[in-house]
């Protein structure tokens, strides 16, 4: 992530939390995700701001032939960027977290991972979580319409389901360079 050093020193902050960056939050999500990574025979994905790694550690269990990969500016044991492509990349109750100057460039660094899949769940509501300098931790909250558009200029939108009030999953596709949306 292309996140300012200061911003970044919060999350690790942040994460010093046992709570923190465990996944509690987007566990409800996996049963979609295993999913479609049977259905579409996934071999290799990268976890983007995989906080603790909970949910590598869930796949390498459940899928033990599946090359799992795991990225977090706050987590030393994941803070250098796989520089391979992934069959699908997760990225589980990150994007909020991201500083909204540094979304789109984040949205890049995925799509330039990604060879086929992108699935990504998005909060949109106030954290209960405040960072060192007093902001919420969901820095970037913003109507899933907007989310829908940012995401679109990356990747194919294939799905969108509300799974609560005021949090959705993403289900995208890469999108062919010669995808015509006219």
């Amino acid at each position: 992530m292309n996140q300012n050093k200061e911003y970044t020193e919060q999350l690790k902050e942040l994460h010093q939390n046992p709570s923190f960056g465990t996944g509690l939050q987007t566990q409800k999500h996996y049963n979609r995700i295993y999913k479609i990574i049977e259905a579409r025979k996934i071999k290799s994905i990268l976890d983007y701001g995989c906080g603790k790694g909970n949910f590598i550690k869930e796949i390498k269990e459940k899928y033990p032939n599946i090359l799992v990969e795991g990225y977090d500016i706050a987590n030393e044991e994941f803070t250098k960027l796989p520089d391979s492509r992934f069959e699908l990349t997760v990225c589980l109750d990150v994007m909020e977290h991201i500083e909204f100057g540094t979304v789109n460039k984040v949205l890049q660094q995925i799509r330039n991972r990604t060879d086929k899949h992108f699935i990504c769940s998005i909060a949109n509501y106030p954290a209960r979580a405040i960072l060192p300098d007093g902001r919420n931790a969901h820095l970037t909250q913003l109507p899933f319409a907007n989310w829908f558009a940012t995401l679109s200029g990356f990747f194919r939108v294939d799905d969108f389901m509300r799974t609560q009030p005021y949090e959705a999953l993403f289900v995208c596709s890469k999108m062919e360079n010669s995808a015509d949306w006219r």
